[in-house]
């Protein structure tokens, strides 16, 4: 019997003795995670509690079928009702389902798996503090919804599927990639660089009367279904594009700010301005960026807010 036959057996039946023990212990999919209990973390790997928030420098998140909420605290810190792995390597705390084996003992048989394998389905609490330094934030999750109060960091890279994104406070990079297949909510966001924001159902960044302190270059948001409420302020060569909904946008500033297309059937561009408290004397027909504006089946609004 050659060797690839022996693996595709082998895999066989571990599935087969995971599904029955996992029914067994449990009653559904979801108590399998919890007969893989035995952690085999990396060489070198550090505990969470264990390093100094200076020492951190990136943080990766990984999760399944889990709620997940991101809260600014004194320490790094990570807590959940699920299985998971938590800890620092190499300066990198790595969060939920890692490369990590897990081990568990079947019917008198040790079996090692990945953790990406089973970790997941609970409540998880990903703590951050507000003084830490980070070169790169990165979230991918599947089925899972995901609360934050701020994500910073130089760089960011999200990509939830089959699930929404709440950020209560700030996003700020320099550049930021966030891909979300249900909704995105966002209070603040702050791009420097580059930036590309898209999601499936309603995407809402900024809030009335603070356009000004959504900075956002270089920056692509996109929507599928649920359309763009956006207050902010877009430098650089940015562009906003809905496929099935309307656009409504408030930009920081006038018209003479802004090369936007030309008004036509589905783009309405109004000319007054919402004043708001104007703090300083910038020249109100000072270039800040060209938008591209694509509503294909639906209708976008611009308006402009000091």
């Amino acid at each position: 019997m050659n060797n690839k036959i022996k693996i595709i057996i082998a895999i066989g039946i571990i599935g087969i003795l995971v599904m029955v023990a996992g029914f067994v212990m449990g009653s559904g999919p979801s108590s399998i995670p919890a007969i893989f209990s035995d952690q085999n973390l990396p060489e070198g790997s550090a505990a969470i509690s264990d390093v100094q928030t200076g020492d951190i420098r990136s943080i990766e998140l990984n999760l399944f079928s889990s709620k997940i909420s991101i809260k600014s605290g004194e320490n790094f810190d990570l807590s959940g009702s699920g299985q998971f792995d938590g800890y620092v390597l190499n300066g990198i705390l790595y969060a939920g389902a890692t490369e990590a084996k897990r081990s568990a003992n079947i019917l008198g048989m040790k079996f090692n798996v990945p953790s990406k394998w089973i970790c997941g389905y609970g409540s998880y609490v990903l703590v951050i503090p507000p003084d830490a330094k980070l070169d790169q934030i990165t979230i991918n999750t599947n089925h899972c919804d995901i609360t934050c109060d701020s994500l910073i960091a130089s760089k960011i890279n999200i990509n939830v599927k089959h699930g929404d994104l709440k950020i209560d406070q700030l996003l700020s990079a320099d550049n930021a990639s966030v891909s979300v297949d249900g909704t995105l909510d966002a209070a603040s966001s702050q791009i420097a660089i580059n930036g590309n924001i898209s999601a499936n159902k309603r995407l809402s960044i900024g809030t009335s009367g603070a356009a000004k302190d959504n900075t956002m270059n270089n920056t692509t948001i996109s929507n599928k279904r649920g359309g763009i409420t956006l207050y902010g302020k877009l430098t650089g060569n940015s562009s906003l594009q809905s496929n099935h909904g309307n656009i409504e946008a408030a930009l920081y500033g006038t018209h003479a700010n802004y090369t936007l297309p030309a008004a036509n059937a589905n783009l309405l561009i109004h000319e007054s301005v919402a004043s708001t408290a104007k703090e300083t004397n910038e020249d109100d027909t000072k270039l800040y960026g060209t938008v591209a504006v694509d509503a294909s089946k639906g209708n976008a609004s611009i308006s402009f807010e000091q």
